[in-house]
């Protein structure tokens, strides 16, 4: 038996050392898997069974043999389960196919014995136990309907990864919260819905491709809020109202560091004033520094805009037009609460601002026409006072005005007559006592824009520059007796290197 024993050994490892051959365990993987586990002389098995790769032969199905014999083990102590010894049993009763052939081993724990039958195992494994066929496992195998129609929704930068089959259905949508147009024409910011609810805000029209809302935060009659941007329009915007209106609009400041309130006219047409006064509407606005002084406005102001210093004062600041007839109205403002480190803010004591190097400048209410039929008689308004800043372009040190429109600032004497000729230019206090443009640090006033620098003849305009340095300021002033048409001025910034 220990010849035998010996001899089985030395031919076992002829074959693993000479041959190259590895040996491989046939008994399958219990996770289901195809790998298959190497044989060393280190491993601990009981009742397991190998196959070499090297002796492994393809048998077609008209050749393999259908049966073998089992012949009796050296040791009585130790047989196959379930087959009776020195019996014929068919291949596949045994490893359920018959198109290969196996290689047996008796082994114990911790030592291992030599093979005392051998069958060649074809070059396919199969995972199947050799001695006993056991089932693997059944999987669950997750397949999508085919009947189901999933919608891929666009997504504009959004983050997929390619190895998670849910973002195949789900995506998460990104896009910046800019500013937007709605479908009333006012400008609001693109939002998700949830976040514009959550504001307050109202969805006018889409943005960001139809992922996000156009969302506008209305200023409404007898309401309040603290947003720093927001429209106070009237009731029905943007259609025309024609009630009579007492609308008043609370407005808090968003925080301590807002020094002012930008009110921008994108559509403003109320009834105009008598002999300059605003006695029928009226536009007021209240609660802003004890120094600063806001006219009350009426008519037509389209395209005009305003500052409300508020640095002094914790507010709130109140919003207001007051109507007396039921005639059309329609109004939407732009307010814009700003600290002193926004773009948009101006200098103290400024009325009106512009930033750009050229533009125009024009009183209020000297449009003539109105675009809801209201009527019209365009003039500038009684008791003003205000200054009109213009940023000063880098690389520029004069600002020339021109007069390409109209232009009409009246005096009249204590006898009720112009002070000047209709038709002509004023320029200085004698012409210019009480309504007048004040340009250069010289009183222009009558019909003509010209200050006598250029052109002697004051019935004609001439351009008007200030070659001032410091900032840039056209003041404007009328009294409470008469009022003209008012002005609107071209102004352009000269470069340091070509003066006009």
């Amino acid at each position: 038996m220990y010849r035998l024993e010996s001899q089985a050994l030395v031919t076992f490892w002829t074959l693993v050392n000479i041959q190259g051959q590895n040996w491989y365990a046939a008994t399958p993987n219990l996770n289901g898997g195809n790998e298959r586990n190497q044989f060393t002389e280190a491993d601990t098995y009981e009742h397991k069974y190998f196959a070499p790769l090297a002796s492994l032969r393809y048998t077609n199905q008209s050749e393999f043999v259908q049966k073998y014999l089992l012949t009796n083990f050296q040791d009585q102590q130790y047989s196959p389960p379930t087959y009776n010894q020195n019996r014929e049993h068919n291949v596949s009763d045994i490893i359920g196919s018959s198109d290969l052939q196996i290689e047996y081993y008796k082994t114990y724990r911790n030592h291992t014995h030599m093979p005392l039958e051998v069958l060649n195992y074809n070059n396919t494994v199969n995972i199947d136990n050799i001695i006993k066929k056991t089932r693997s496992k059944g999987r669950i195998i997750k397949r999508r309907c085919p009947d189901a129609n999933i919608r891929k929704t666009k997504r504009i930068e959004s983050k997929q990864s390619p190895r998670t089959r849910f973002l195949e259905v789900f995506q998460v949508v990104e896009f910046e919260h800019v500013a937007c147009v709605s479908t009333s024409g006012l400008e609001g910011t693109c939002l998700h819905e949830y976040e514009c609810e959550s504001s307050g805000g109202s969805m006018m029209g889409t943005c960001a491709d139809g992922y996000g809302t156009c969302c506008v935060t209305l200023f409404k009659c007898d309401g309040q809020s603290s947003e720093q941007l927001g429209w106070f329009t009237n009731p029905g915007f943007p259609s025309p109202s024609s009630d009579r209106l007492s609308c008043s609009f609370t407005l808090n400041k968003a925080s301590d560091d807002i020094k002012q309130i930008r009110l921008d006219f994108e559509t403003f047409e109320l009834l105009g004033p008598t002999d300059g006064t605003c006695q029928q509407d009226l536009f007021v606005v209240s609660g802003q520094n004890t120094n600063n002084i806001i006219p009350i406005l009426c008519g037509i102001n389209t395209g005009q805009h305003l500052y409300v210093e508020v640095g002094d004062t914790k507010g709130p600041i109140y919003l207001s037009v007051q109507t007396y007839a039921p005639e059309n109205r329609l109004y939407s403002i732009k307010v814009s609460q700003l600290t002193w480190a926004d773009e948009l803010a101006s200098p103290t004591g400024c009325l009106q601002y512009y930033s750009e190097a050229q533009g125009y400048i024009e009183s209020f209410n000297s449009k003539d026409r109105s675009e809801i039929g209201i009527p019209r008689i365009p003039s500038y308004l009684n008791n003003l006072n205000y200054a009109i800043c213009i940023n000063r372009a880098q690389g520029t040190c004069s600002v020339t005005y021109t007069n390409d429109d109209y232009m009409q600032i009246v005096n009249y004497d204590l006898d009720g007559l112009p002070v000047i000729p209709q038709g002509q230019a004023g320029v200085e206090i004698f012409n210019c006592p009480s309504d007048w443009l004040l340009i250069a640090a010289t009183r222009i006033c009558g019909d003509r824009l010209n200050d006598g620098s250029v052109l002697q003849d004051f019935s004609l305009n001439a351009p008007v520059t200030d070659t001032s340095a410091g900032p840039i300021t056209v003041w404007f002033r009328s009294d409470e007796g008469y009022v003209g048409r008012g002005f609107k001025l071209q102004y352009k910034q000269n470069s340091c290197n070509n003066p006009a």
